[in-house]
């Protein structure tokens, strides 16, 4: 059997899992403020692929553009939800 086998694959990474440093819900007030960031900047992309959108003439590219226009606000909502349930259970 190789590495390549699939009882290798399927238990490869249950047989040494990689040394957890933090539990996956502890958030520090850096977590936060990168956060917080990385959500501006969703904002601010959303912006230019709404005027790159609302520039183009070609239908296909002005489709393109909204889709990853709402991809980026969704993931700023997203992040602004998860801030806030963070907030409140922190109250």
């Amino acid at each position: 059997m190789g590495i390549f086998s699939k009882p290798a694959i399927k238990n490869g990474n249950e047989s040494n899992p990689a040394p957890e440093l933090f539990k996956s819900d502890t958030v520090t007030t850096r977590n936060i403020g990168d956060l917080a960031r990385i959500m501006e900047l969703c904002k601010l992309c959303a912006k230019m692929y709404g005027a790159a959108a609302a520039s183009t003439k070609l239908p296909d590219l002005k489709k393109e553009f909204e889709s990853i226009q709402q991809d980026h606000l969704k993931q700023a909502s997203d992040i602004l939800e998860f801030l806030k349930k963070e907030r409140d259970q922190a109250q």
